[in-house]
Protein backbone atom coordinates (compact mmCIF):
# COMPACT_ATOMS: atom_id res chain seq x y z
CA UNK A 1 0.00 0.00 0.00
CA UNK A 2 1.35 3.42 -0.91
CA UNK A 3 1.95 5.95 1.85
CA UNK A 4 2.17 8.90 -0.55
CA UNK A 5 -0.62 10.69 1.31
CA UNK A 6 0.87 10.28 4.79
CA UNK A 7 2.16 13.26 6.81
CA UNK A 8 5.61 11.65 6.94
CA UNK A 9 5.70 11.35 3.15
CA UNK A 10 4.57 14.97 2.73
CA UNK A 11 7.32 16.16 5.08
CA UNK A 12 9.93 14.14 3.18
CA UNK A 13 8.76 15.60 -0.13
CA UNK A 14 8.89 19.14 1.28
CA UNK A 15 12.39 18.54 2.64
CA UNK A 16 13.58 17.30 -0.77
CA UNK A 17 12.07 20.29 -2.57
CA UNK A 18 13.74 22.69 -0.15
CA UNK A 19 17.12 20.95 -0.44
CA UNK A 20 17.02 21.09 -4.24
CA UNK A 21 16.06 24.77 -4.27
CA UNK A 22 18.71 25.67 -1.69
CA UNK A 23 21.44 24.09 -3.79
CA UNK A 24 20.35 25.88 -6.96
CA UNK A 25 19.88 29.30 -5.37
CA UNK A 26 23.10 29.27 -3.35
CA UNK A 27 24.98 28.44 -6.57
CA UNK A 28 23.21 31.31 -8.34
CA UNK A 29 24.05 33.73 -5.52
CA UNK A 30 27.67 32.56 -5.34
CA UNK A 31 28.04 33.26 -9.07
CA UNK A 32 27.19 36.97 -8.72
CA UNK A 33 30.15 39.11 -9.78
CA UNK A 34 31.83 40.99 -6.94
CA UNK A 35 31.15 44.44 -8.40
CA UNK A 36 27.45 43.61 -8.85
CA UNK A 37 27.30 42.14 -5.33
CA UNK A 38 28.62 45.40 -3.94
CA UNK A 39 26.48 47.69 -6.11
CA UNK A 40 23.27 45.72 -5.61
CA UNK A 41 23.86 45.63 -1.86
CA UNK A 42 24.14 49.43 -1.77
CA UNK A 43 20.99 49.82 -3.85
CA UNK A 44 19.07 47.38 -1.65
CA UNK A 45 20.16 49.30 1.46
CA UNK A 46 18.75 52.49 -0.02
CA UNK A 47 15.42 50.81 -0.72
CA UNK A 48 15.38 49.25 2.75
CA UNK A 49 15.76 52.69 4.33
CA UNK A 50 12.90 53.95 2.16
CA UNK A 51 10.74 51.12 3.49
CA UNK A 52 11.68 51.97 7.08
CA UNK A 53 10.51 55.55 6.47
CA UNK A 54 7.28 54.28 4.93
CA UNK A 55 6.53 51.89 7.80
CA UNK A 56 7.34 54.38 10.54
CA UNK A 57 6.71 58.01 9.50
CA UNK A 58 8.64 60.74 11.31
CA UNK A 59 5.58 61.94 13.21
CA UNK A 60 5.75 58.72 15.25
CA UNK A 61 9.28 59.38 16.49
CA UNK A 62 8.17 61.11 19.69
CA UNK A 63 6.49 57.94 20.98
CA UNK A 64 9.55 55.68 21.27
CA UNK A 65 12.70 54.79 19.33
CA UNK A 66 12.14 52.43 16.44
CA UNK A 67 13.49 48.93 17.17
CA UNK A 68 14.95 47.21 14.11
CA UNK A 69 16.52 43.76 13.83
CA UNK A 70 19.07 43.33 11.04
CA UNK A 71 21.69 40.65 10.37
CA UNK A 72 25.37 40.52 9.50
CA UNK A 73 26.00 38.88 6.14
CA UNK A 74 27.39 35.39 5.72
CA UNK A 75 29.17 34.13 2.60
CA UNK A 76 27.59 35.48 -0.58
CA UNK A 77 24.52 36.88 1.20
CA UNK A 78 23.59 40.44 0.37
CA UNK A 79 25.99 42.78 2.16
CA UNK A 80 24.10 44.35 5.07
CA UNK A 81 26.90 46.66 6.23
CA UNK A 82 25.60 49.62 4.17
CA UNK A 83 22.14 49.22 5.70
CA UNK A 84 23.45 48.82 9.25
CA UNK A 85 25.71 51.84 8.85
CA UNK A 86 22.89 53.99 7.50
CA UNK A 87 20.55 52.95 10.31
CA UNK A 88 23.15 53.83 12.93
CA UNK A 89 24.05 57.15 11.27
CA UNK A 90 20.47 58.29 10.71
CA UNK A 91 18.79 61.10 12.60
CA UNK A 92 15.83 58.93 13.61
CA UNK A 93 15.89 57.61 17.21
CA UNK A 94 16.53 53.92 16.64
CA UNK A 95 17.55 50.80 18.56
CA UNK A 96 19.38 48.27 16.36
CA UNK A 97 19.49 44.58 17.24
CA UNK A 98 21.55 41.74 15.77
CA UNK A 99 20.99 38.00 16.22
CA UNK A 100 23.27 35.92 18.42
CA UNK A 101 23.60 32.15 18.78
CA UNK A 102 26.85 32.05 20.73
CA UNK A 103 25.26 31.53 24.16
CA UNK A 104 22.10 29.70 23.15
CA UNK A 105 20.66 27.18 20.68
CA UNK A 106 18.01 29.75 19.78
CA UNK A 107 18.45 33.28 18.47
CA UNK A 108 18.91 35.96 21.10
CA UNK A 109 18.58 39.56 19.94
CA UNK A 110 21.45 41.73 21.15
CA UNK A 111 21.62 45.54 20.94
CA UNK A 112 24.37 46.86 18.70
CA UNK A 113 26.02 50.23 18.10
CA UNK A 114 29.40 51.30 16.80
CA UNK A 115 30.98 50.87 20.24
CA UNK A 116 29.86 47.23 20.57
CA UNK A 117 32.60 44.66 19.86
CA UNK A 118 31.81 41.84 17.43
CA UNK A 119 32.97 38.25 17.83
CA UNK A 120 32.40 35.20 15.60
CA UNK A 121 29.47 32.95 16.54
CA UNK A 122 28.97 29.21 15.94
CA UNK A 123 28.82 29.56 12.12
CA UNK A 124 31.55 32.18 11.89
CA UNK A 125 28.99 35.01 11.66
CA UNK A 126 29.91 38.07 13.72
CA UNK A 127 27.72 38.74 16.77
CA UNK A 128 27.59 41.56 19.35
CA UNK A 129 29.75 40.88 22.39
CA UNK A 130 27.24 41.86 25.07
CA UNK A 131 25.04 40.09 27.59
CA UNK A 132 22.16 42.49 27.04
CA UNK A 133 19.16 41.16 25.14
CA UNK A 134 15.81 42.40 23.83
CA UNK A 135 12.70 40.20 23.37
CA UNK A 136 11.29 39.74 19.88
CA UNK A 137 8.04 41.28 21.12
CA UNK A 138 9.75 44.70 21.18
CA UNK A 139 10.88 44.61 17.53
CA UNK A 140 9.09 46.89 15.08
CA UNK A 141 10.85 45.68 11.91
CA UNK A 142 12.73 42.43 11.25
CA UNK A 143 15.13 42.42 8.30
CA UNK A 144 15.64 38.73 7.56
CA UNK A 145 18.10 36.70 5.47
CA UNK A 146 17.15 33.83 3.22
CA UNK A 147 18.25 31.73 0.28
CA UNK A 148 15.05 32.20 -1.74
CA UNK A 149 11.85 34.24 -1.50
CA UNK A 150 8.62 34.47 -3.47
CA UNK A 151 6.21 37.35 -3.96
CA UNK A 152 3.62 35.77 -1.66
CA UNK A 153 6.07 36.07 1.23
CA UNK A 154 7.52 32.57 1.17
CA UNK A 155 11.03 32.36 2.57
CA UNK A 156 13.57 29.57 2.29
CA UNK A 157 16.24 29.63 4.98
CA UNK A 158 19.18 27.33 5.66
CA UNK A 159 17.07 24.58 7.18
CA UNK A 160 17.84 25.10 10.88
CA UNK A 161 14.63 26.99 11.68
CA UNK A 162 16.31 29.61 13.87
CA UNK A 163 14.50 32.62 12.44
CA UNK A 164 11.15 30.83 12.20
CA UNK A 165 11.35 30.00 15.91
CA UNK A 166 12.31 33.59 16.69
CA UNK A 167 9.32 34.92 14.74
CA UNK A 168 7.03 32.40 16.46
CA UNK A 169 7.86 33.81 19.91
CA UNK A 170 4.96 35.24 21.88
CA UNK A 171 3.91 38.73 20.77
CA UNK A 172 6.56 38.90 18.01
CA UNK A 173 4.35 41.08 15.85
CA UNK A 174 6.97 43.20 14.08
CA UNK A 175 6.93 43.64 10.30
CA UNK A 176 8.89 40.86 8.59
CA UNK A 177 11.05 41.98 5.67
CA UNK A 178 13.08 39.65 3.46
CA UNK A 179 16.33 41.24 2.27
CA UNK A 180 17.99 39.66 -0.75
CA UNK A 181 19.09 40.03 -4.36
CA UNK A 182 16.43 39.97 -7.08
CA UNK A 183 18.03 36.77 -8.45
CA UNK A 184 16.86 35.07 -5.24
CA UNK A 185 13.18 35.60 -6.08
CA UNK A 186 11.47 32.48 -7.40
CA UNK A 187 7.97 31.61 -8.56
CA UNK A 188 7.19 29.57 -5.45
CA UNK A 189 9.07 28.69 -2.29
CA UNK A 190 8.05 25.32 -0.82
CA UNK A 191 6.77 26.03 2.68
CA UNK A 192 5.42 24.10 5.63
CA UNK A 193 3.25 25.00 8.64
CA UNK A 194 6.20 26.32 10.67
CA UNK A 195 7.53 28.68 7.99
CA UNK A 196 6.76 32.33 8.73
CA UNK A 197 5.82 34.44 5.68
CA UNK A 198 7.32 37.84 4.94
CA UNK A 199 5.25 41.01 4.85
CA UNK A 200 7.66 42.79 2.47
CA UNK A 201 10.62 42.00 0.23
CA UNK A 202 13.55 44.32 -0.49
CA UNK A 203 16.02 43.83 -3.34
CA UNK A 204 18.27 46.11 -5.40
CA UNK A 205 15.22 46.77 -7.61
CA UNK A 206 13.07 48.21 -4.82
CA UNK A 207 10.67 47.05 -2.14
CA UNK A 208 7.33 45.32 -2.51
CA UNK A 209 4.48 44.22 -0.31
CA UNK A 210 3.92 40.47 -0.31
CA UNK A 211 0.67 38.75 -1.14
Amino acid sequence: MSDSGSPHSAEATLAREKKTLRKALVARRDALAKDLWKRHSLEAARHALSLVETLSPREKEAAAPLTVTAFLSFGSEIDTRPLIGSLLDGTRPLRLLLPSLRQSKTIILRPYDRETPLLPGPFGILEPETTRSVPASEVDIFFLPGIAFDREGGRLGYGKGYFDRLLAEKNARGTRVGLAFSDQLVERVPTGPHDRPMHYLVTEEGWMRCG
